[in-house]
């Protein structure tokens, strides 16, 4: 079963979870007023396992507050990424807005650190991380066989992807990351960041950075 919560910034969290109510939560963004944690509790669910799919600001700014509540719960992240969860220039926070008023310098002691490719279970779901680095040094997917479903980031959107002029970003890694997103299957759907959900089988029509590879 799949949930979703939009936060501040339009971030979408995602929370996969089985039929005994253990759960994997996708990118904890904005927990302004405790309604990311509240949303959480009212679908009674059990955070085994947090994926991130960036350390962007918008995507772990209520990382701390899951982990405090959920303190097993293994924190899972591409191993190019990491050293952006507690920098704040990296991960944008220092420079804040109107509902982030602190640096984040959070590093979860239960932190995974996965290469390409690499495959863990997680709530009974196996789960694949494809590394997609543009957008930051260590982007990443999650692709969910069983379910027919892509995690994406900031790395596929609706008609578009994610940029490359920030901190870590490069536009010369775009065609080789989003290529290894087109070896799924098309019919895959796709759960991004931002925005609406999508699939591969349309991004590959009428998105142009896909149909161009």
């Amino acid at each position: 079963m799949l949930d979703s919560f939009i936060s501040r910034k339009a971030c979408n969290t995602y929370i996969l979870y089985n039929e005994a109510k253990e759960a994997i939560l996708v990118d904890p963004g904005f927990n302004v007023g405790n309604k990311l944690i509240e949303h959480i509790q009212k679908i009674d669910v059990k955070v085994v396992a947090i994926l991130l799919t960036h350390a962007h600001y918008d995507h772990i700014a209520g990382l701390e507050d899951v982990v405090n509540l959920f303190p097993n719960a293994k924190v899972y992240i591409s191993e190019d990424e990491v050293e952006l969860l507690d920098n704040p220039n990296l991960n944008l926070s220092r420079f804040g807005d109107d509902w982030l008023n602190k640096s984040l310098t959070f590093l979860p002691k239960n932190l995974m650190k996965l290469s390409d490719g690499e495959v863990f279970e997680e709530a009974s779901y196996q789960i694949k991380m494809i590394k997609t680095p543009f957008h930051t040094q260590g982007s990443a997917c999650f692709y969910v066989e069983s379910e027919n479903i892509l995690f994406s980031g900031d790395t596929l959107f609706y008609t578009t992807i994610g940029r490359t002029d920030l901190p870590t970003g490069s536009n010369r890694l775009v065609e080789s990351s989003l290529s290894k997103l087109l070896k799924l299957p098309l019919s895959t759907k796709v759960y991004p960041g931002h925005g609406v959900m999508t699939s591969l089988e349309r991004e590959s029509k009428y998105n142009a950075y896909l149909r161009n590879i």
